[in-house]
């Protein structure tokens, strides 16, 4: 198994979040977590990123027990981008997580440019973190994330604290990474998030409700989410072709 859970229960207290999930993530595939407040969506990112651990059942990546040597590799991007940004600049908050595992001065700067490059906010190194705007905060948390080199990216709703030019911006930034083949789940109420996804898990009540092709989701209406644009017009425009159809046959 390339990253995954099995059995997987959590609980607040006595509250049973999660309850036996089972999952299997394969290399390069971009899911949408979908489900209503309170569903599990969060808790279960939390626990398959190591920062929270289970009441019981493991997670897994590349087949091995998640713990607190390979957990670097599953990088974890928080709903609020401020919950992650700690640098007194752009820079120095990218460097963080290098500097905490040693990586040498060299290196570090090709990485953190190169990841300051891939979510476009080169030219921004000195500049106060708390000057940006919501999409070049929400950025910067992605920033410090791929600069670690991870191998499964989680996204905990990223866009919905942003205005629609700073959801662009990380839509952008996601189909960068698509092509780059990192393997993402993303959890959203944004229809536009899941634009791009194949899969989608839909969660209810900390339960694994449904797990399969996004087109079938949409079709057999799992639960109440607004259509990603891209579906809603093909979908019009098929009933409308089929209405053209009948017409001209009768």
């Amino acid at each position: 198994m390339f990253f995954g859970c099995e059995n997987l229960s959590f609980k607040y207290g006595n509250v049973e979040v999660l309850k036996n999930v089972n999952l299997e993530i394969e290399k390069g595939e971009f899911i949408g977590l979908v489900g209503y407040n309170g569903s599990g969506k969060s808790t279960l990112l939390k626990v398959m990123s190591g920062i929270l651990q289970p009441y019981s059942g493991n997670v897994y990546f590349k087949d091995k027990t998640l713990d607190e040597k390979n957990r670097i590799k599953i990088g974890y991007i928080f709903q609020n981008p401020e919950n992650q940004i700690i640098g007194v600049t752009v820079e120095e908050d990218v460097a963080f997580g290098l500097e905490n595992i040693g990586v040498p001065r060299e290196e570090m700067i090709d990485r953190i440019n190169w990841a300051l490059s891939i979510v476009n906010l080169k030219g921004l190194e000195h500049a106060d973190p708390n000057t940006l705007s919501g999409g070049q905060k929400q950025r910067l948390a992605i920033a410090s994330i791929l600069v670690m080199e991870p191998e499964v990216i989680l996204m905990d709703e990223p866009t919905s604290m942003l205005d629609p030019k700073g959801r662009n911006e990380i839509y952008n930034v996601i189909k960068k990474l698509i092509k780059m083949g990192e393997t993402i789940i993303i959890a959203s109420h944004q229809p536009s998030d899941l634009e791009e996804v194949n899969r989608i898990i839909a969660l209810d009540k900390g339960e694994i409700i449904f797990d399969g092709l996004k087109d079938e989701f949409y079709s057999k209406n799992i639960i109440d989410v607004e259509l990603p644009f891209k579906t809603k017009l093909e979908k019009e425009l098929h009933f409308r072709f089929q209405k053209l159809v009948d017409e001209l046959c009768q």
